[in-house]
């Protein structure tokens, strides 16, 4: 592989494997790798298996690092690191991100299974930290017309409709794609199916409409632990994901009842440990937070529950790529479980390409 690559590989491939190699091959002298911090250990056993030497550390330790040359960079899920670098939404991860490949010029791996999360400008991010810079107002004006919206006082760029379309030829140029189905001989089929939940009617007295979009979206979860405990007597592991902490942690205790439960979301310690710890069980159910469907393995699971699911089109994708990895292929379910018309707006607009957002949401 080249020195400066984007592997857009889906999720399962292989992409860890794949840069242990590539550091492996005359790079490892000092590097550097950056990942999310519940998959630090994962990432420090598998250069060990492959006799990789490189220096581990999560998203947040390095925002605290001094900048310095390193023999070689990689980024695991590089998209966490894809704000636009040339507007007013630069975030802080790719702000430190850009002044370290702006000072040094090394060879730099970026990995994701989804490298456009919601706007154009996150390829052109991926592509500046790999020094493929496309001057920002000429991407502006092939991906976002300047437009005039009731809630704005003035005008603003908003993706242009067609953008996703337009924009492949452009990633295809640039980064190496592999699909699941490309690696195989077999890949066993993919079943979704909708849940109705029957809820009684909501009437909510909030006038802003974030407000009253996550008050009914709430109140929409209150019967479903009954549904998931029905698709439990099918499966002996089921995977159940939840948007909100609170509706994660009434969950478990809803179902905690018929088996052991684990649960992860955003406030619970040693994550990597209970995620493994329900890959290994032998019949269980996992509560996981919607918006934490990165970077771990589920593939002893066969069905996957989404009782409310994330507003963002990634977080969704990467959950689903949790149940079926490249050592263990096999049937996988997805039960999506609609109890109103916040689940259905919800799951339609993610269905759509788009992330979902409560304040432009009208009953």
């Amino acid at each position: 592989m080249k020195d400066k690559m984007l592997l857009v590989w889906e999720g399962g491939v292989g992409k860890t494997i794949a840069a242990c190699v590539w550091l492996k091959d005359g790079r490892d002298d000092d590097a550097l790798v950056i990942c999310p911090k519940r998959v630090v250990k994962k990432w420090q056993t598998a250069l060990s298996d492959w006799q990789t030497k490189a220096t581990v550390v999560s998203k947040d330790d390095f925002k605290k690092m001094p900048v310095k040359k390193w023999s070689a960079l990689v980024v695991d899920e590089a998209d966490e690191f894809a704000s636009p670098l040339f507007t007013k939404g630069r975030s802080g991860l790719s702000e430190v991100l850009y002044k370290l490949v702006k000072a040094y010029d090394m060879p730099t791996l970026l990995l994701t299974a989804t490298p456009i999360r919601s706007t154009p400008w996150n390829l052109h991010s991926l592509l500046c930290y790999l020094g493929i810079y496309i001057d920002w107002k000429v991407w502006r004006d092939r991906f976002f017309s300047l437009e005039s919206r009731p809630f704005l006082r003035w005008s603003a760029w908003f993706p242009k409709v067609d953008w996703r379309t337009e924009i492949r030829p452009t990633l295809e140029k640039y980064a190496d794609i592999v699909l699941l189905k490309d690696c195989v001989n077999f890949l066993d089929p993919i079943q979704e199916e909708i849940i109705k939940i029957k809820s009684k009617p909501f009437k909510s007295t909030l006038l802003h409409p974030t407000e009253r979009f996550v008050e009914e979206h709430k109140y929409e979860q209150s019967e479903k632990h009954k549904e998931i405990l029905s698709i439990g007597k099918k499966y002996r592991k089921v995977l159940v994901v939840a948007y909100y902490v609170e509706q994660v942690e009434e969950l478990k205790k809803s179902l905690s009842k018929d088996r052991e439960v684990f649960m992860v979301h955003g406030g619970v310690k040693k994550q990597e440990e209970i995620l493994e710890q329900a890959q290994k069980s032998a019949e269980c159910y996992l509560i996981v937070q919607a918006s934490l469907g990165a970077g771990f393995d589920a593939d002893t699971f066969s069905c996957a529950v989404f009782t409310s699911m994330s507003y963002k089109v990634r977080d969704f994708v990467q959950m689903k790529y949790r149940l079926r990895r490249i050592h263990n292929l096999h049937p996988v379910v997805y039960y999506y479980l609609m109890a109103g018309k916040c689940d259905k707006k919800v799951y339609t607009t993610i269905q759509l390409g788009r992330d979902f957002i409560p304040s432009e949401w009208e009953d």
